[in-house]
C-alpha cells in the first residue's frame, strides 16, 4: 500500500519551495514522491499520469501559500484558473475553467479536519482552509479530485507557509522551519493511513 505525495518546484522568484524541501526530506515508509512544475495543466497531467502508473492508495499534494499562519489542509478546490502572477511557463489565466463543464467545486476526501486537528494537537500551527486559491495548486487539487471522482482513493491538498529560509525576503511574515513542516507532513500522512485502515 503506497501513498503518492506531490510537491512543487520554486516559483514566484523564490529560491526554494518549502513544500518541495519537506516532501523530499520526509522519511515515511509507503510514500512515493513526485515534484511537479508550477505550470497550469502540465503539473496536473504529470500527477494524474503518476496516479495511473502507481495506483496509490491515497494522494496528498503539497504547495506553498506564503502569508498563511500555519499548515492548512484544504477543504475545497474550484474549477477556475485565475491569477495575476504567471506560472513558471509565463502563462496567465483570467477566469478559465480547469475542466469545461465540470463541477464548480470539489471537496477533498482525505480528512482535512482530522489532519488539522492532529497537527494542532502536536503543537504545530494549523487550520482548515476552504480556499486553495485559483493558481496552480488549486489546478492540481481540482484535477486530481476530478480524476479520482467515483473511486475510493482519498485525496487532498495541503498548503504550507513560508519557511525560515525565506524570512529575510518577507519581513513580518509567519514562517516555520523546514523540520516543522516535514513533521507536519508526516503527521498528515499518518492520518491518511489511519483513515484508510478505518475504512477497511
Amino acid at each position: 500500500m503506497s501513498l503518492l505525495l506531490t510537491a512543487f518546484e520554486p516559483f514566484g522568484g523564490e529560491a526554494v519551495n518549502p513544500a518541495q524541501q519537506a516532501v523530499e526530506s520526509l522519511a515515511v515508509p509507503g510514500v512515493q514522491k513526485l515534484i511537479l512544475p508550477v505550470e497550469y495543466g502540465r503539473a496536473a497531467a504529470l500527477a494524474i499520469d503518476a496516479i495511473r502508473r502507481l495506483s496509490p492508495c491515497a494522494v496528498i499534494s503539497v504547495g506553498q501559500a506564503g502569508g498563511r499562519s500555519g499548515i492548512t489542509p484544504e477543504k475545497y478546490a474550484v474549477n477556475l484558473r485565475r491569477a495575476k502572477a504567471p506560472d513558471n511557463a509565463g502563462r496567465v489565466f483570467d477566469g478559465q475553467p480547469i475542466v469545461p463543464g465540470g463541477e464548480e467545486r470539489l471537496e477533498s476526501s482525505f480528512g482535512a479536519e482530522k489532519i488539522a486537528g492532529a497537527l494542532s494537537q502536536s503543537g504545530l500551527s494549523a487550520y482548515v482552509s476552504e480556499s486553495a486559491g485559483t493558481f496552480v495548486c488549486n489546478d492540481v487539487m481540482y484535477s486530481v479530485l476530478w480524476h479520482l471522482s467515483g473511486s475510493k482513493v482519498p485525496a487532498g491538498f495541503i498548503h504550507v507557509p513560508f519557511c525560515s529560509a525565506q524570512a529575510a525576503g518577507h519581513p513580518g511574515a509567519f514562517t516555520m522551519s523546514t523540520e516543522e513542516i516535514t513533521r507536519g507532513l508526516a503527521i498528515a500522512v499518518d492520518c491518511v493511513f489511519a483513515l484508510l485502515k478505518d475504512g477497511e
